[in-house]
């Protein structure tokens, strides 16, 4: 007899695999779109990055657009810390530090992150006064800038005709806007003379009494100087070895005062010998004696 179950028979072996195939529990079951193509490959929350990254590609094209990338930038940078607050400045001591902050150029909300540093470098170097610059940034919201200022040295005129200028101990012009604090510079005139103040500077430090009396120093011809004192004495300093010629002057002044005689010119240009040049009251009044004394030897020799 054979035993049917729903009015099939049991020993039906296809019939038991058949069923074996269809009954696969339901909780084992996946969707389709889950078996089928790269979604199925996708992580969870893929779909929120997605969204987030497409909305943000968008905002940046509409930033781009409208000409505000770099406001917008410079505003979320600045906002999460990177705000310039604080800006550290040394080796000035001519210039004013409202002049060095004015130069930088540092509007308010200004984020380190976009702050063109080359462009600040570049405007602080065209200062004359200035030799070499540093601007450095210090995250997250500082920035130290370091100068190195131009030593004046001397006042430099090329001729008469040209205006007093300030230059440093290379012959770099720094400015011509002449301080009261700079006057006790010395003075150094003629073309080229600007490179060699030390030059002048060296011979005249050896002898300090005859420096205190010099106003001005002139290159002449590029080959050697004339001192002009306090008094309008022109003093010719030979070519060669001028420091010599300068110290004998020196111990002759000291010796006999004749400096603050009735002189206009004083020649050390020959190695023998010194000449003066009289002025013309002194030249007159030497005359004046030099012919009353011949008189008075003619006379004598006449009574003789």
């Amino acid at each position: 007899m054979t035993t049917r179950w729903f009015g099939r028979a049991t020993g039906a072996g296809p019939r038991r695999s058949w069923l074996r195939r269809r009954g696969v529990p339901r909780l084992h079951r996946q969707p389709v779109w889950r078996q089928a193509g790269v979604l199925a490959q996708l992580p969870r929350g893929a779909g929120v990055i997605a969204s987030v990254l497409y909305l943000a590609a968008w905002g940046t094209y509409g930033m781009v657009l409208s000409d505000k990338t770099l406001d917008v930038l410079n505003d979320t940078t600045a906002r999460v810390g990177f705000k310039v607050s604080a800006i550290k400045i040394t080796g000035q001591r001519e210039l004013d530090e409202q002049d060095v902050l004015d130069t930088l150029s540092i509007p308010s909300g200004q984020s380190l992150f976009l702050y063109d540093i080359e462009a600040a470098r570049s405007r602080l170097q065209q200062n004359p006064w200035l030799s070499a610059v540093s601007v450095m940034k210090i995250y997250p919201d500082k920035l130290r800038v370091v100068l190195e200022e131009r030593v004046p040295a001397a006042l430099w005129q090329k001729t008469p005709a040209d205006p007093v200028a300030i230059v440093d101990g290379g012959g770099a012009v720094i400015t011509t806007h002449l301080e009261p604090r700079f006057t006790a510079l010395p003075r150094v005139m003629g073309d080229g003379a600007e490179t060699r103040v030390h030059e002048i500077m060296s011979v005249l430090d050896d002898v300090p009494e005859l420096k205190a009396r010099v106003r001005a120093s002139m290159l002449v011809s590029h080959r050697r100087w004339d001192l002009f004192l306090d008094n309008g004495v022109q003093v010719m300093l030979p070519e060669h070895d001028p420091a010599q010629a300068a110290a004998e002057l020196a111990r002759a002044e000291a010796e006999n005062g004749f400096l603050d005689r009735d002189l206009t010119a004083v020649d050390l240009r020959l190695p023998d010998r010194m000449v003066v040049r009289l002025s013309d009251t002194a030249k007159a009044a030497r005359d004046e004696l030099i012919a009353a004394r011949e008189k008075a030897m003619k006379k004598k020799a006449r009574d003789a």
